[in-house]
């Protein structure tokens, strides 16, 4: 027989009383991380990033809306035509905006010519909403009312605008290739390979505004058909170098006006062109005055200027007259220098009310044309 006595002591087994009261709290950072752990987190992480990355977007392109209204609404101060058609959202995951059918009319004392552009994109990363780029590629329409409308053509364009900031001044760079002209028949034959131009306005230190300094070359430019019949047919070069002077871009008001008022100018530290037989190198200062008219005055180092004087005169730019008196006076400036394959003349140009001045010689009006 089993002796009881010998067996252990067996308690029952009690149920496990503990409610999910007596489990420790999570703290609120241990809720947020189970909450967005494991693939549901993953998922609804990636869901609010997009959600924050597009309305990020959306108030990049409010702002750029507001910048392109706040540069039409300049022109138009100015005594431009401005029309569009409302802009569209572009729609890439980034801030932008397409514009389309832009109409800008200039005023009759700047010609009165009217520029009808293709499809104009502007878009920045939201992250840096003061880098602006802009492209430009299709067809674009320049009438005028000399030529009649002219059929641009551009292959490839890149603008890169930047905005001034509290640390650091404003840039553009600008670079378009392959430019010709589809219509009308007098401007056959008209190209260029490419076309580029670089700005910076550094950081104003002062209440005095800093100059934008400038650099552009284009190479490679094959002229239109009514201008090859008597000129050289390709402009193979052109370099520019230089700075204006109480440009005001980002500031309220007219633009132009106010520039000219301002006794703005744009100082040529560096110029070269070569248009084959004629070559010059030159140095100046040119604006505006109140009727939007070019004056200016520069010395320049000439090749072959006698040859584009007549080429000139054969074409009917210039009087016969003109050319006669220029190369009596300016003959005695013409010298061979040492190492030199051709003779040069370093003279004075000034330009003013419609008028170029070679020193003290006329060689165009405006109004005899």
């Amino acid at each position: 027989m089993i002796d009881p006595n010998t067996l252990p002591h067996l308690q029952p087994q009690q149920p496990d009383s503990k409610t999910e009261d007596d489990f420790p709290e999570e703290s609120l950072l241990e809720q947020i991380i189970h909450v967005f752990s494991g693939k549901k987190g993953v998922l609804l992480t990636s869901c609010i990033s997009l959600m924050i990355y597009i309305s990020v977007c959306f108030q990049g392109e409010r702002l750029l809306r507001a910048e392109v209204y706040n540069f039409l609404k300049k022109l138009g101060e100015d005594g431009f035509g401005i029309s569009y058609n409302a802009p569209s959202s572009y729609m890439a995951l980034k801030s932008g905006l397409n514009l389309d059918d832009v109409v800008i009319t200039a005023p009759e004392k700047i010609g009165g010519w009217v520029l009808k552009t293709g499809r104009i994109t502007v878009t920045s990363n939201p992250f840096t909403p003061k880098t602006i780029k802009i492209r430009a590629n299709g067809t674009h329409s320049l009438t005028t009312s000399t030529i009649g409308d002219i059929r641009l053509i551009i292959e490839d364009s890149g603008i890169i605008l930047k905005l001034p900031s509290s640390d650091e001044g404003g840039s553009l760079e600008a670079v378009f290739k392959n430019v010709q002209a589809g219509a009308p028949k007098s401007m056959q034959g008209f190209h260029i390979s490419d076309f580029s131009l670089t700005a910076r306005q550094d950081k104003q230190e002062t209440e005095k505004r800093s100059p934008v300094f400038f650099n552009l070359v284009s190479n490679d430019i094959h002229l239109p058909a009514y201008i090859r019949q008597h000129l050289p047919p390709t402009l193979e070069y052109i370099r520019l170098n230089g700075s204006l002077s109480a440009l005001k871009p980002y500031e309220e008001g007219t633009l132009l006006t106010n520039w000219i008022n301002a006794g703005g100018s744009v100082e040529l530290t560096q110029g070269e062109l070569i248009w084959s037989p004629f070559m010059a190198s030159f140095s100046g200062t040119f604006g505006l005055n109140a009727s939007f008219d070019l004056i200016g005055a520069s010395v320049a180092k000439v090749y072959g200027f006698f040859d584009l004087l007549d080429m000139l005169e054969a074409g009917k730019y210039i009087r016969p007259s003109n050319v006669s008196v220029a190369k009596v006076v300016l003959g005695e400036k013409l010298k061979k220098e040492p190492n030199e394959a051709q003779p040069s003349i370093t003279s004075s140009f000034s330009f003013q009310s419609g008028k170029i001045y070679a020193g003290p010689i006329l060689l165009y009006d405006k109004s005899e044309r």
